[in-house]
């Protein structure tokens, strides 16, 4: 049966609007939040149900997600359509997502799993990577890490352990430090020990040794960082430890919990059973037999940081998920800054010609802004577009004979904070193809896109060649470019720069591609 949480009561004085909801299914529950702006732009938490579902359990242990909780998932799924409907969401992409985590990304029967939920209830289910992950993360503590207690010069290590994996983002002065989503989780942890006996102590040592070497991972890259990390937990469990231990969430959603609070819990859940757990704290059977995990790692991650308070939210993915449909302008920003951070940082590290970078990526989202009175570029496209450009030379690193295609090598194999699997995909095809080659359905990466990226893809190469026109030599003679948009051409005024044959050679060589897919002449003036 759906658990449904007390709708929260709107002022009446505010109109209410734009209602939208995202349903997460989880490797333990299936869970949906269902919010709304008013015309202030404040935003109100309607609805927030979920029920306990075990795909992890079946899926971490054989690797298939079963046909009994398959047909669970789609019975709460379909109770969560009532609620959307009598909530009025309607189902579709713009007020409405549906993700799956770790359970059905891993399953072997994932394409049967999703094709069997999307004819029974209509729903298109997107299955989110780990960098997915990390984006949202990010959003969900965005409210945070500008104000106390942690403002924004404060470092902020955020951790969720959940059944399937465990997800620390760093944060330093505002800024994503570095995001890592590890394989490991509770529930995993769980079962490949269980052999020994939940309430035994070998359990109990093998557990500790194996949190043991998951925290020293996630504490790893901190240790080039001279400053200590303030650590704040999200995530369900750590969620069900605040109502075992009877704390009131305030109205902004962080607790501030003593450490020692946190190390007697957990020695009272190890000396419980499961069974003990469920009765005593009304834990559901799942959380009771995957808490110690997530706690031990918690409360080790504390004391090694020399913590002794740590931060507790009630914010999650669902939550970074839905503030991103609302797509509140501020919060993009900031993390469209991130992400071109991280691009930076990862050209940096390739040793790239940063001025050169910056120029070619500047000068092309200044064509596509120009562009977007006829043509429309989503924010994920510019954002790509954004990230190809900085990093299309990286592939020098290399050897400068086929840069291109080490530069799409890099990209698509390396970590870059806020980038999907896919985006990451176009943004190494975007690279490839800033030089004179064509794209082709020959390249297994671009013919493995469909109709409608092919097309974003390609459209975003030929701005991006554009671009890289005006500064063929590296020299950065090209300080200022104004662009204007006509019915027959794209104008390019450069006042500054006497001679231009230089950049009308480039563009005879490289504008052919974007003169035949746009169907503008470029025209170059003083």
């Amino acid at each position: 049966m759906v658990k449904k949480t007390q709708k929260n009561k709107l002022k009446l004085k505010r109109v209410r609007v734009n209602p939208v909801a995202v349903i997460e299914i989880g490797s333990t529950s299936v869970r949906m939040i269902i919010g709304q702006l008013d015309d202030q732009h404040q935003f109100h938490i309607l609805d927030k149900p979920e029920q306990d579902i075990a795909l992890g359990a079946d899926c971490f242990k054989t690797g298939f997600i079963g046909g009994e909780t398959t047909t669970e998932c789609i019975r709460a799924l379909a109770a969560f359509k009532v609620l959307l409907a009598e909530n009025g969401v309607p189902c579709h992409p713009a007020s409405l997502l549906v993700v799956a985590t770790n359970a059905v990304r891993e399953a072997a029967n994932r394409e049967a799993f999703l094709d069997r939920v999307f004819v029974a209830t209509g729903l298109e289910i997107r299955v989110l990577d780990a960098q997915d992950t990390g984006r949202c993360t990010f959003l969900s503590i965005l409210p945070y890490i500008d104000r106390k207690p942690f403002g924004g010069k404060g470092a902020v290590l955020c951790v969720e352990m959940g059944a399937g994996g465990t997800d620390v983002l760093a944060v330093d002065k505002g800024r994503v430090r570095f995001f890592q989503s590890h394989h490991f989780g509770a529930m995993r942890l769980v079962q490949q020990d269980e052999g020994l006996g939940l309430e035994s102590v070998q359990f109990r040592e093998v557990m500790d040794t194996q949190v043991g070497r998951m925290v020293e991972q996630m504490l790893n890259p901190l240790q080039a960082v001279k400053k200590k990390f303030d650590l704040l937990l999200e995530g369900g469990l750590i969620r069900e430890t605040m109502r075992a231990l009877r704390k009131n969430w305030p109205g902004d959603g962080l607790l501030a919990v003593a450490t020692t609070e946190l190390d007697d819990f957990l020695h009272d859940v190890l000396g419980s059973t499961p069974d003990q757990m469920v009765q005593h704290y009304n834990f559901s059977y799942q959380v009771a037999e995957t808490l110690a995990p997530a706690l031990m790692a918690y409360t080790a991650l504390a004391h090694l940081l020399g913590r002794k308070t740590v931060y507790v939210t009630n914010q999650g993915m669902r939550e970074g998920l839905l503030a991103e449909l609302v797509g509140r302008s501020a919060n993009y920003k900031v993390f469209h800054d991130q992400v071109i951070d991280a691009a930076l940082a990862l050209g940096r590290h390739y040793r790239f010609d940063e001025q050169h970078a910056k120029l070619i990526a500047g000068l092309a989202m200044q064509i596509a802004r120009a562009l977007s009175s006829r043509h429309t570029f989503s924010r994920s496209s510019l954002l790509v577009l954004h990230v190809a450009a900085l990093l299309h030379e990286i592939g020098l690193y290399v050897s400068n004979r086929s840069h291109h295609l080490h530069s799409q090598y890099l990209i698509q194999n390396s970590d870059l904070f806020g980038l999907s699997e896919s985006e990451k995909t176009l943004a190494a095809c975007v690279a490839r193809y800033h030089r004179q080659l064509r794209p082709a359905l020959s390249d297994p990466e671009f013919s493995r896109l469909d109709r409608e990226e092919r097309i974003m893809t390609a459209k975003l190469i030929a701005i991006l060649r554009v671009a890289d026109c005006f500064d063929r030599t590296h020299s950065q003679r090209v300080e200022k470019v104004e662009i204007e948009l006509t019915e027959t051409s794209l104008v390019f005024r450069i006042p500054k720069v006497r001679d231009l044959s230089l950049e009308r050679l480039a563009v005879t060589h490289k504008g052919a591609f974007f003169a035949e897919l746009f169907g503008l002449e470029i025209i170059l003036k003083n």
